[in-house]
């Protein structure tokens, strides 16, 4: 499968080769300087998101976005604007619907790649509507929740605990009815790694569960853990949790510290199962000792956390990231095979190899990959 396009309409090169830099691990960029140029592209070529810059050669960024929705072929693209400022008519542009989000000149990476992704994100959503009833429920209920548990968790304020039952139950609700496959494909098409990652490894433990003989009630709690395993994450700074390449020593001291404040945030929630909470602080843990925040070892990991470590490094290496491309599914479980014993409960890494094997999971959990 080849790499969706998006455009880039920037003067500054040296601005097209930083964002051809972000995106290359998910699209595929055409980038350009000039405003007439861009518009000859526009209704040649089918673009999944546009990036306009302000001033350009020829006709300035306002004017492309205008064209690009009276276009037939890419009139509904999502398009970002990058402005000196948001003046009175780039909101009334934003109002109107002719460009979806604006961010400022010079704007950090990380912050630019939250915005980016949070747009066509909502692009995805919408097409959610067009999916199966069931399948379009499961993803839209998925949403809200997040979205529901990062707006309280900012606010500091606790979330709906029944909201995550919810998703849990309509998740494994989707896997006993055949449904699952339809889910994790159309999860694929979102921006947000974070969301996308979140409930893939909801699906994966539930899933496994389902097929070791776990009972439903259990199978729920297993995806609420998978669910809220990562939810810490929504209170690390933008710079860090989206950087296009590997974090510095600093930042990993940042980073590491989204399991605690996964715990931190789930504690405050009245309603939240204990083990759920175990999970959220344990998944880094590993079983020599080198995991993290505490450094816990063998046995002071329990079982569901130990599973949980697996599904999340799972899914973590089939994943596109704005670092790094996914591996295949099979490399990704021969990697899981080699973090056995020191790292990963080794029994639990076996079972899981076998069942996402047998049953072909791994390939509806993995995006489609480039051709």
């Amino acid at each position: 499968m080849q790499r969706a396009k998006i455009l880039v309409a920037c003067q500054d090169r040296s601005a097209r080769q930083r964002l051809a830099e972000t995106f290359r691990f998910r699209y595929q960029t055409v980038a350009v300087d000039d405003g007439w140029l861009a518009l000859h592209l526009v209704n040649t070529t089918a673009f999944e998101a546009m990036v306009i810059a302000e001033r350009l050669d020829s006709l300035s960024g306002l004017d492309v976005a205008v064209s690009v929705r009276e276009s037939g072929r890419n009139a509904h693209v999502p398009i970002m604007l990058v402005a000196r400022a948001i003046t009175p008519v780039i909101r009334e542009m934003i109002e109107r619907g002719v460009v979806d989000r604006c961010v400022a000149e010079g704007v950090e990476t990380g912050a630019f790649l939250f915005e980016f992704n949070s747009m066509c994100g909502e692009r995805a959503e919408r097409a959610w509507a067009a999916l199966d009833a069931d399948v379009s429920r499961v993803l839209g209920t998925a949403r809200r929740t997040y979205s529901h548990v990062f707006a309280a968790s900012t606010a500091d304020v606790p979330f709906d605990a029944k909201l995550l039952d919810e998703v849990a139950r309509q998740l494994v609700g989707a896997i006993v009815d055949g449904r699952i496959s339809a889910v994790m494909q159309a999860l694929q098409g979102h921006d947000d790694y974070t969301f996308v990652h979140s409930l893939s490894v909801a699906a994966v433990l539930a899933f496994f569960g389902r097929q070791i003989g776990i009972r439903e009630g259990d199978l729920c709690l297993m995806a609420q853990a998978g669910f809220a395993h990562d939810f810490g994450k929504r209170v690390m700074p933008h710079a860090v949790l989206y950087k296009p390449g590997p974090l510095d020593t600093a930042q990993m001291v940042v980073i590491r510290r989204h399991a605690a404040a996964a715990g931190q945030i789930l504690r405050c929630s009245p309603g939240i199962p204990a083990e759920v909470i175990n999970v959220a602080e344990r998944h880094h843990e590993r079983l020599d000792g080198t995991g993290y925040p505490n450094g816990l070892v063998g046995a002071q990991i329990d079982d569901l956390s130990a599973v949980a470590a697996i599904g999340d490094v799972f899914s973590a290496l089939v994943d596109n990231r704005c670092y790094k491309p996914g591996y295949a599914p099979e490399e990704a479980l021969r990697m899981l095979g080699d973090m056995a014993g020191p790292h990963l409960e080794p029994n639990y890494v076996k079972t899981f190899t076998q069942v996402m094997h047998d049953t072909g999971f791994a390939s509806w959990v993995a995006p489609p990959r480039e051709a």
